[in-house]
C-alpha cells in the first residue's frame, strides 16, 4: 500500500510539472549590437541610450525587460502585464513611472509572416524566423519604418491566448507565428540605426511575482493615453 501512494504521490507531481512547465517561466539574457545608418549617429550613443545588455523576465501572462541604458535616465525598465492589459515604462532616474494600455497600436502593419528556408544557431539550437515590419505614423518621431526579422526557439514556449491583447508592436501576431520566445532579433530602425540583439543565455526557472509589484519602485504613475 505504502508503494502504491508513493508511486501515486510521484506520478501526480510529475504531471503537475508537466502542465506548469508548458509555457516557458525563466531568465533570457541579451547582447546588443548596433550598425549605424548615418554618420553623425555613433554607435557609443546607441549603447548609451539603449542598452547593449538586456535581461527578460517572463512568466506566463507577464514579462519584464530590464536594459543597462547609462544615458541620463539610468537603467531603462519596461513591465508587460498581459493580465492587467497594461505595460509600464520605468526610468531609474526618474521620479515618474509612465503606464498605458497594452493594446494600443501605435505603428501600422506593414508585414508579417514566417521564413520558410532561413535559420540561424542560437544556443546550440535551430531557430526559424518570423519578419514583422511596421510603420510609424507619429510624425514627431525619428524613425520611419521597423524591419524585423525575430528569430525564435519553438522548444521556450508562449502562451498564444495570454499574448491575444499585446498589440503593443504588433507583438501578439509575433506570438501566434511563433508561439515561442525570440532568441535573435535583427531590426533596422529606419533611417538611424540596425540592432542585433542574441541571447546568451537562457535560464528556465521560476520568476517570483513580487518582481511585478509597481509599489516597490516608489514613483509617481502617469497614464498615457
Amino acid at each position: 500500500m505504502k508503494i502504491k501512494i508513493l508511486l501515486i504521490v510521484l506520478t501526480t507531481t510529475v504531471f503537475f510539472n508537466a502542465q506548469s512547465q508548458e509555457y516557458f517561466e525563466g531568465e533570457v539574457h541579451f547582447k546588443t549590437k548596433y550598425e549605424p545608418l548615418i554618420e553623425n549617429v555613433p554607435e557609443e550613443l546607441l549603447v548609451q541610450e539603449f542598452g547593449d545588455t538586456l535581461i527578460g523576465y517572463v512568466q506566463e501572462k507577464r514579462y519584464l525587460m530590464k536594459s543597462n541604458t547609462s544615458g541620463a535616465t539610468g537603467d531603462q525598465t519596461l513591465i508587460m502585464m498581459m493580465d492587467e492589459n497594461l505595460i509600464y515604462y520605468v526610468q531609474e532616474k526618474s521620479d515618474t513611472i509612465f503606464r498605458y494600455p497594452i493594446n494600443k497600436v501605435e505603428e501600422e502593419l506593414l508585414d508579417i509572416h514566417k521564413i520558410q528556408d532561413e535559420t540561424k544557431i542560437v544556443l546550440g539550437d535551430v531557430c526559424p524566423a518570423v519578419i514583422l515590419n511596421t510603420k510609424n505614423n507619429d510624425s514627431e518621431s525619428p524613425f520611419t519604418v521597423s524591419l524585423g526579422k525575430y528569430y525564435y526557439n519553438p522548444k521556450y514556449k508562449l502562451n498564444k491566448k495570454a499574448y491575444e491583447n499585446h498589440k503593443s508592436g504588433h507583438w501578439n501576431l509575433f506570438v501566434n507565428e511563433s508561439g515561442a520566445i525570440s532568441v535573435r532579433n535583427e531590426v533596422r530602425h529606419e533611417p538611424i540605426y540596425k540592432s542585433i540583439m542574441e541571447a546568451f543565455l537562457i535560464l528556465p526557472k521560476e520568476i517570483p511575482d513580487v518582481l511585478f509589484d509597481i509599489n516597490l519602485y516608489d514613483k509617481i504613475i502617469i497614464d498615457l493615453k
